[in-house]
């Protein structure tokens, strides 16, 4: 019989990518898998989702309730008491081997479960630096009341010290990135052999998708940026646009931003537009459904990770960069350690000073005028998704083989 692991959620699901990767992959090893996550209202309590057992707790379905549920979890010291009492259940039902956390909040609720049961081995997945990440998706909320309720109860030094208390507390840490793990072992004194590096890469399947070829109004010689996915603070989407009015005298080069966005964001960045004259060059297209995601970045010439400087973007990486390579065309990034480190070992795109947005129009010129560059650096980064590791194919079996050396000493 093969092991069982249930991984905890403090999100919904389908709605992450990187938790669908980790379980697919270790479904195909031989690993059942099992999921508890927050419900959407018309969210069945229990479905097979991509091979996924799914169990659903019924709350925070708002917005507002969301908050309050937030709230809950660090008034009660970081224990969540409904997703304990379903996991508490579950497992007696399933007899789990491990227990696999997507990221902080729920790192304690899986650990209260060890207690009980030692042979039940703890992994946690640290998505990004989640104290550092708190203060960034914070940072442009002005209603007073909510900056007060963000200052009360996500404090940056005391998400820090759960942190660390979790982390000494796991069988092991699982991130994305090689920053990321040198912080924890410098920060938190966690030995490097309880580490595992499973980062963001991409599997070849991503280029199967249905294409859209007229995605974009394009016209012949036109060169197209592309930005997708969320906007925030820390995005550095407001760079790449101030980038543009220095790109003026080539009319061809256009800015499209692609993904979720408020109204508030939205009219800021229209603003900005407005403000640098390059209504022509720039276009916002909000909100797309997930199917299109692959044609905007493949028939884009040059896809953007232009995000800023902070201890949240220093040690995390995103699905995009690995996306952006495996199509073929150059990336352009920041200069955050993970993607700078990544871009320039791989020779697949370019790297401008972070918040620098002279650079990054130098740099966006310097792939518009020398073609040769730009097919190599596009070449170079499919080379290494399609035909060499840097795929979730090569990664999927990292965290495969650490499973099931972490479990064969229960048996």
């Amino acid at each position: 019989m093969g092991k069982k692991i249930c991984m905890l959620l403090h999100e919904f699901y389908p709605n992450d990518i990187r938790v669908t990767k980790e379980a697919s992959a270790l479904i195909k090893a031989g690993f059942e898998i099992h999921l508890i996550c927050l419900q959407r209202k018309n969210e069945q309590d229990f479905e097979v989702v991509n091979g996924i057992k799914v169990h659903r707790i019924p709350v925070a379905q708002t917005f507002f309730w969301r908050g309050i549920w937030d709230i809950l979890l660090v008034a009660f010291g970081f224990f969540q008491p409904k997703f304990h009492k379903k996991l508490f259940w579950l497992n007696q039902k399933e007899s789990f081997d491990a227990l696999h956390v997507h990221d902080l909040p729920l790192a304690k609720t899986a650990l209260q479960l060890k207690q009980k049961n030692p042979s039940l081995k703890v992994i946690l997945d640290f998505h990004e630096n989640y104290p550092e990440a708190l203060k960034v998706w914070f940072m442009w909320k002005k209603n007073p009341l909510i900056r007060f309720k963000n200052n009360l109860f996500f404090d940056f030094n005391k998400w820090l010290k759960y942190e660390k208390e979790m982390a000494q507390s796991a069988d092991k840490v699982i991130v994305v990135v090689e920053e990321m793990a040198e912080r924890i072992h410098q920060l938190h004194n966690i030995p490097y052999s309880k580490i595992i590096t499973i980062t963001n890469s991409e599997g070849k399947d991503f280029l199967n998708q249905e294409s859209f070829e007229d995605i974009y109004e394009k016209k012949e010689g036109d060169f197209i940026l592309a930005y997708t996915g969320g906007v925030g603070p820390h995005r550095g989407v407001d760079v790449a646009i101030e980038g543009l009015a220095f790109l003026k005298h080539h009319p061809q080069i256009r800015l499209e931003l692609t993904g979720t966005l408020s109204a508030a964001t939205h009219n800021w960045l229209e603003e900005l537009i407005k403000k640098h004259g390059i209504q022509n060059q720039v276009k916002i297209n909000g909100y797309q459904p997930f199917t299109k995601f692959f044609s905007y970045m493949a028939f884009a010439d040059v896809n953007l990770i232009p995000h800023n400087r902070n201890g949240h973007t220093d040690n995390t990486i995103p699905h995009k960069l690995y996306q952006g390579m495996m199509v073929g065309k150059p990336v352009l990034v920041s200069d955050a350690p993970p993607l700078k480190r990544v871009v320039e070992k791989l020779n697949s795109g370019l790297v401008f000073e972070g918040g620098n947005s002279k650079d990054f129009a130098d740099k966006v010129e310097a792939l518009y005028l020398n073609k040769v560059l730009y097919l190599q650096l596009g070449k170079n980064g499919y080379e290494a998704t399609v035909n060499q590791n840097e795929n979730w194919e090569a990664t999927g079996e990292i965290l495969i083989n650490e499973y099931q050396q972490l479990l064969e000493s229960n048996d």
